[in-house]
């Protein structure tokens, strides 16, 4: 669920800039797309990099 509001919300950010700058439609739904993809994406590398560091330092006691 974390992931699906994070595109959201991201790609909702970018679509509005888009639509502010006077974007075309296909931008506007492009942008939406392109950055809801990679606020999910940075959302995943931030989960995976945060259990590799709880694992390292449950290990480490």
């Amino acid at each position: 669920m974390a992931y699906l509001l994070t595109a959201i919300m991201t790609g909702g950010v970018a679509a509005i800039l888009s639509l502010f700058a006077g974007g075309t439609w296909g931008e506007i739904f492009m942008n939406y797309v392109i950055y809801g993809h990679l606020g999910m994406a940075t959302l995943a590398l931030a989960t995976l990099a945060s259990a590799a560091v709880d694992r390292r330092q449950s290990s480490d006691t």
